[in-house]
Order: C-alpha cells, then structure tokens, then sequence
C-alpha cells in the first residue's frame, strides 16, 4: 500500500465566497488531487472555521484507497491547514482504524501535528469504560452501524456530542465491535459542517452547528433523512433493533471485546460468533438478560449450525452451553436446539455407539422428555427393552450395547429396575466360577464396559450381607483364572471382596496357605495391629481360612486361632464350638487359653461339661490368684468336677496345681477348720507333689508360708493342727509329707521366733485342742533336726 501525503492551506475567498485550496509543496505523483480537493470542500468548511477535526473518505478512484485528513486552524492564512493522507489500495495494518489518527486532548505535546502518533490507538479498557457510560445508547447505535454496510445501506448516521473526542470515541466503539475489513472501511468526520453535503457514513457535530444547516429536532431529518444520535439533549431518531447489536451491547456491559472474524455463512454480522463469546462474560448468565426476538435469532442460528454438518469440539461445546445457559429460564425454547444436538452427536457417533452416544448427551444437554422421545425414536428401541429381553440368556457380549447406552444415561429411576436386575446377574455369574463359560463371559462383559462403577456395584453385590457362601464364592473366583481381572479393581472395594481376593491369591497352588496360617497371614495383611477388630471381620475372615461346610477347625490349629482374634469376639460370632478341643485339651496353659475359658463360661452352643470345663479353669486360676476365697472355691469345686467329667494330662495338673497354690494362700485357721487337706491326705502322689510344689511357691513368693508372715504365733499353730491332724485313711505319703513341710516350713519359722513366742504357740494349741495338742507341739520342739 502506497501513502502520499500533502498539506493544503484552505482559505475562504472574500470576494468570490469560494473555498480556495492552496498545496503546501509540490504534489506527489500518483495523488487524485482533484478528487481529494472535491472530498475535502464537501467535508469541511474554510469558514466558519470550527477547529480541529479528523475525517476519513473511502475514493471513488481507479487505486481505491482512502484519504485521512486532519483539519486545524491556521493563523498565518486566516483559514484552515489541512493535512491529507491518501492511502492507495487496502489498508495495511499499519493502524488498526483510520480513527487511530485523531488527537486526543491528551496528545498536544508534540507541537500540534495533524495526526496522532503511529503507535498510538485507542484502549479497549478505555471503549470498555466508555460504553458502560453510554449504557442504552450503544445497542441503537451499533444497530444502525451494522446498517451502513447492509445492501441497500442504511442511512447515514449523525453523532451530536459537545466535543469530538466524544465522537471520536462512538467511532472507536463501532471499529471496535465491526469485524476487521469493515472497521477499516468505515467512513467519518469527527465535525461536519453541514450533514447534508457531506459523503462520510458517521458525522460529528457540535452544539454550535447553526439549526439553518441542520435541526436536531427537525422531525423529517430525524426520522426519514439520518439517524441522529443525540447526545445534547435532543430526541434523536427512534430506535431499530437488532439482534446483532444487542449481543454487541451486551458484550461491551459485560466487559467482552464483540469483535470476531468468524462468519456464519459469509454474515459478518452473524449473532452465534458474538453469543459464543458471551458464554465467557462475567455474570455467567448473560445471555438469559437478552430480549426474545434477539434469543430466538440465537436459537435460530444455533439450529442451522448443529444441523449443517459436523462440529467441531469447541462449537458443539459452545452450542450445548448455549443451551444450558438459556434453558434455566426458558426451558421449553431451547428443545429445538437440544434435539438438533442430540441428532448432531449421534450422527457423528460410531454406528456401533450411537445410542450410548444419545444416552450420554441426554445427561449433557437440557432435553426434557418428549424431546427425548422424539430423538431417540429416530435410532432404534430404547437400550432398557433390548436389555429387558436380554435378560432372560445369561451374560455375555450381547449385553454390551444395551448395558453401554443405559450406564451412559446417568441415574434414571425409570431404568433402575433393569439395569439393577442386570448387574445381579453379572454378579451371581461372577459367583460360580466352577461354571467357567459363564463366569468367563461375564469378566468379558466388563471388561469390554469398562466402567469402573459398575465393577465396583457388582463386587459390592457379590460380598452383600458377607455371607459365608458369597464370601466363598469370592476366594474362589480370586483364585480362579479371572483373579488377575479381580485385582485390577480392588481400589475401593469392599472390604470381603479385598480380604477374599489376597485369601484367593495366597492359597493357590499346592503350596499355598490354608487353615490358621492364611488365617494369621490375612490379619497381618489387611487388619490394623494385626487383631481382628470385630464380628463382622470375623465372620468374613473364618469361611476364608476354614472353607468347608461348618467352618470346622482342625484340633492342631485351634489353639493359634486367638493369635489375632480375641476368643470373646469368636464367641460372640457363634464359633466357639470349633475350639471345644482346644477348651478340654490344651497343650499348654497360658494367657490366650485362660481367655478362652473366661469368654466360653457362658457359651450356649458348648454342652454343659465344656461350660463346667471352662468355669473349673476359670475358678481354679481366681483362687489361686486370691480373687476366690476358700469356702467359696471348696462349695463350688466338687459340682463343676462332677460336671466336668475326665480330665487329663496338662489341664488337669494345671488346675489341681491352682488348688493347691489356693490352699497355701489361705489362712491356715480356715485350711484347719475346713479340713480341705483330706483332698491331699487321702489322694495320689500326683496330688501330694502339686501341693508341695504350692507349699513351696507360696514361701518363695511372699505368701502366707513365707518365714516373716510366719512369726505370728496364731499362724504357726494353725499350721501345726493342718498338717499334723490324722485323716481318715490318710496314705503314708502324705504322713511324710505333712511330717517334712512341718519340719521345713514351721522349723524354719521357729529361727524368727522367741520364748515368748514358742509359749504362745503352746497356748494356742492347748485353747484350741487340749493337752495333747501341747505335748505333740513340744515333742516335735525338742526332737532332734
């Protein structure tokens, strides 16, 4: 593009009365100087001379182009100085818009050159601040703009402001909002001297234009001459809305630029481009704002749109907000608009997917009912039906369609039914995996869904109510050759199926765990701390490691078992039966077994020996611990032996051992009075060792046998009359025994003993028993030791 420019004096000659142009240089070659003189007359006036003003006329000339002229007074020639810039062909991009060219108030530091600099051009933040100024004016305003360039052209359009920065501003707005090529065309001069001479499409004039050259409030130029905005008070011409500007008035409120170089079939005014852009404004709900005749433009454009072929992603995502956005508050005038997306989405849909296509824009777009009807009647019958008949085969890959559409579709009360049906019978399919075409079929089935909900449904179904069966279903299928496809989806899963998945994985093979060893190995695993925490752990955990019918545990494992479970909590889920052997033949005695027999005391499912059986232990450990006292333990011990019935081996010597250690923490009186040593007196030597061997923890321990507690006169001739009293068919064993625990235990207790002391044992004895009591007392005295 070629740019001449030339300054010219233009000067009113007083005799004549004719405008006299006078070039300041020689004049380039190339410039239609005639054409441009003829231009500016038309445009501007040498006198009155109204000051400054910008102006720009497109040229009727063979080149084309435009002339940019800058108008200022000259003080040397009385008239004006007019500097003119022809520019040859299309513009170049050297400015955005001719009107870039006007100086500012702001700009006169230069020396007061015609134009203003190259790099300068007026601010979208500043047009932005300006139209919310304006308010109502700027969509009648842009509606005749977009008029200059309708075929026919509209009328030319006249500003009336104070000052021509305020024009020049209403033309940096209609730049602003025209697509590129018509920004650049539009014409203007920011004064006029007289509207009806001039060729430019907007006119600025001022308040000092003489009412003879043109009347603001003349009814015929109002409405039938220009379109006359007036912004000095006067009544302007009536309003011509139009969709377009309306969107672009809305754009500029919201603070959105509405310039766009998209075109809807060649329309540089087109609305869809400007209602795309309005999806971005601040307030989020624009466009529900707009008048009805401006959102049925819209609908009307989006239709075509989604109707003319396919979209790309940004439009149909553009299109699908559009409607979102207006059906919040006109529901009923956006179906149109949905049925032509929906239609629009099947059509570019794999055939084999067109319906979950359809299902999945139904939960995307704002279709309502009958809508929905009417488009998914034109593709087939609805996915529910063809899976409702399905439905009667087992699962497999004809499913899929069906299944696909109705997960798509979202959480529909309607489809509930059989979709839930559907996936109980995926689910017991998936339970019996010895029936391997089924259960194969079904994996197949999801993993050709891949729907990570669904799988998550189905395994929350197969561990439903964690039943012993379902729960045996579920090892086996982890240890069938589907686990690999179980262990993909155990993130979230319940925790039987995670439990039953790693029991699967961990027993297969020759050499995998069972019994009390994947049992502990589970815990470890899965629980926290290693302890089962409660019944329902429990009751998942057991037909995992004990799958057989009745959950038996072999006699060698019970003992392990409570490891990791406390035996309350195996008791309180109904499986103590399975310990019973464990109850009556222990092989050790330690805490985990004492346990057992407190929580089996009262057990409902146990006969009554196991009950008899774990109350004797319990008993049996209080009173040696002191916690039971003699009468009480002797009352209730022959009953629950009685009760209990054969014991052996190591329980047996355990508990006649706690009896024994009872015993020798009880007072020696009530020993005496109760005549409890018969037991001893008259029983075998496994009994006599058992007591001795109490006799001898309970000096060694600090209990009452010990020597210091001995120093009680009282205490040692209550033990005299225990051990030297004659039972009725005693043994001779035990007449050694009670002959060596007096001379060790009573022998040592007279080393602490005084006189005094020894009289005091006498007397008590002759209180107590009488002379001869006194004379065994002091014979045992003074024998030999």
């Amino acid at each position: 593009m070629a740019i001449r420019e030339l300054s010219y004096v233009l000067r009113r000659d007083p005799d004549s009365g004719a405008d006299r142009f006078t070039p300041d240089g020689e004049v380039p070659d190339g410039m239609p100087d005639d054409l441009m003189r003829r231009v500016i007359a038309a445009t501007h006036r040498a006198a009155p001379a109204f000051g400054a003003a910008l102006s720009y006329t497109r040229l009727p000339h063979r080149d084309g182009g435009g002339l940019l002229c800058s108008v200022r007074p000259d003080e040397e020639s009385d008239g004006l100085r007019v500097d003119a810039r022809y520019e040859a062909g299309d513009a170049d991009g050297e400015r955005r818009w001719p009107v870039d060219a006007f100086r500012r108030s702001t700009l006169d530091a230069d020396g007061g050159a015609g134009f203003a600099p190259r790099d300068w051009c007026w601010d979208y933040a500043l047009l932005t601040k300006f139209a919310s100024e304006q308010g109502a004016r700027i969509a009648p305003f842009l509606a005749d703009v977009r008029a200059l360039f309708a075929d026919p052209a509209g009328r030319q359009i006249v500003l009336a402001e104070r000052d021509q920065e305020t024009v020049a501003r209403w033309i940096a707005l209609a730049c602003a909002s025209l697509p590129v090529t018509h920004a650049r065309a539009l014409t203007f001069t920011t004064h006029c001297a007289d509207p009806g001479l001039a060729p430019q499409q907007i006119l600025g004039i001022g308040p000092d234009l003489d009412t003879e050259v043109f009347d603001r409030y003349d009814d015929n130029a109002v409405s039938h001459l220009f379109r006359v905005h007036d912004g000095l008070g006067g009544p302007g011409s009536p309003p011509r809305p139009h969709p377009w500007a309306e969107l672009a008035a809305l754009l500029w409120r919201e603070g959105v630029i509405p310039r766009t170089d998209e075109h809807e079939g060649g329309d540089p005014f087109a609305v869809l481009p400007l209602a795309r852009r309005a999806l971005a404004a601040r307030s989020g709900q624009a466009l529900a704002d707009l008048p009805e005749d401006v959102l049925r433009a819209i609908l009307s454009a989006a239709i075509r749109a989604a109707e003319a072929g396919p979209l790309d992603t940004g439009t149909a995502q553009d299109l699908a907000d559009i409607a979102r956005q207006l059906a919040a508050h006109r529901p009923d005038a956006v179906q149109p608009l949905a049925a032509a997306l929906l239609r629009s989405r099947a059509k570019a849909a794999d055939p084999q997917n067109v319906v979950p296509t359809l299902e999945a824009a139904r939960a995307d777009l704002p279709v309502d009912d009958k809508t929905w009807r009417t488009v998914r009647s034109e593709f087939g019958p609805p996915p529910e039906d063809e899976l409702r008949r399905l439905l009667r085969q087992r699962p497999s890959s004809a499913w899929e369609k069906p299944l696909r559409a109705l997960l798509a579709a979202g959480g529909d009360p309607a489809r509930g039914s059989v979709l839930d049906e559907a996936e109980s019978r995926i689910a017991s399919a998936l339970s019996r995996p010895d029936q391997r075409r089924t259960c194969g079929d079904a994996v197949a089935l999801l993993e050709a869904l891949g729907d990570r909900a669904l799988v998550r449904r189905i395994l929350e179904r197969l561990a439903e109510g964690e039943e012993e069966r379902r729960i045996r279903a579920l090892r086996d299928l982890a240890a069938s050759p589907h686990g690999e496809w179980l262990s993909g989806h155990l993130d979230g899963a319940p925790r039987a199926v995670r439990l039953a998945a790693t029991a699967g994985y961990r027993g297969r093979g020759a050499y995998g765990l069972t019994g009390v060893e994947l049992w502990i190995d589970l815990a470890h695993r899965h629980l926290e701390g290693a302890k089962v925490p409660d019944v329902p752990t429990l009751r998942i955990l057991w037909p995992l490691a004990w799958p057989s019918r009745g959950g038996i545990v072999p006699h060698a494992e019970q003992s392990r078992i409570t490891e990791v479970c406390s035996a309350r909590l195996i008791v309180e889920a109904g499986r103590e039966v399975s310990l019973t052997h464990w109850l009556r033949h222990p092989d050790r005695i330690d805490r985990r077994y004492l346990d057992l027999a407190r929580a089996t005391t009262d057990a409902k499912q146990l006969s009554e020996s196991e009950r008899a059986t774990a109350r004797l232990v319990v008993l049996a450990s209080d009173f040696a611990r002191g916690e039971e006292t003699l009468a009480d333990a002797m009352e209730r011990l022959p009953a629950l032996e009685e009760r209990t019935g054969r014991l052996d081996g190591v329980l047996r010597d355990q508990i006649d051992y706690w009896i024994a250690r009872g015993i020798t923490r009880a007072d020696p009186y009530e020993v005496y009075g109760t005549h409890v040593l018969q037991r001893y007196a008259v029983g075998s030597m496994r009994l006599l060792a058992l007591y001795d061997k109490a006799v001898r923890s309970a000096q060694s321990e600090g209990d009452a046998l010990e020597a210091p507690a001995l120093r009680e006169p009282r205490r040692v001739a209550a033990l005299f009359f225990a051990w030297a009293e004659l039972h009725p068919g005693q043994t001779g064993a035990w007449k050694n025994l009670s002959h060596r625990l007096i001379n060790e235990v009573l022998g040592a207790a007279l080393r602490h003993m005084d006189q005094r002391d020894q009289r005091e044992v006498a007397r008590v004895l002759s209180d107590r028993g009488g002379q001869h009591w006194v004379r065994a007392w002091n014979e045992w005295w003074h024998a030999p030791r």
